[in-house]
């Protein structure tokens, strides 16, 4: 079960204006935040790996729960195009939910 991030339709504003930094997961090879592919835990499933200083992109809120976009190329993600109606995003990115307490919000 996938529960889709979508992209706000707004003229005059990125799809998902605003970026974040992993934090506080711990920096042994063990310590990650889990991207899952919902906002939740059973019955959604982890199907990424996000490690300290990490960047993504916040498209969605939910709660305690993110709807991210991140990959080594953020401004290869199409995230800031202007979306005229809200619509699913499908990448080209990996794209999933994670819990909000492990994201800076005053990364640059």
């Amino acid at each position: 079960m996938n529960v889709p991030i979508l992209l706000r339709g707004s003229i005059g504003d990125d799809a998902c204006p605003e970026k974040g930094r992993v934090f506080e997961v711990g920096s042994e090879p063990e310590g990650f935040l889990p991207v899952q592919s919902g906002p939740g835990e059973a019955p959604f499933r982890e199907i990424g790996r996000l490690h300290d200083g990490d960047m993504l992109v916040v498209c969605e809120k939910l709660g305690p729960w993110l709807g991210v976009v991140y990959g080594a190329d953020l401004l290869g993600c199409r995230t800031t195009i202007l979306v005229p109606v809200e619509q699913t995003y499908t990448g080209p990115c990996d794209h999933g939910w994670v819990m909000a307490r492990n994201v800076n919000f005053d990364a640059k």
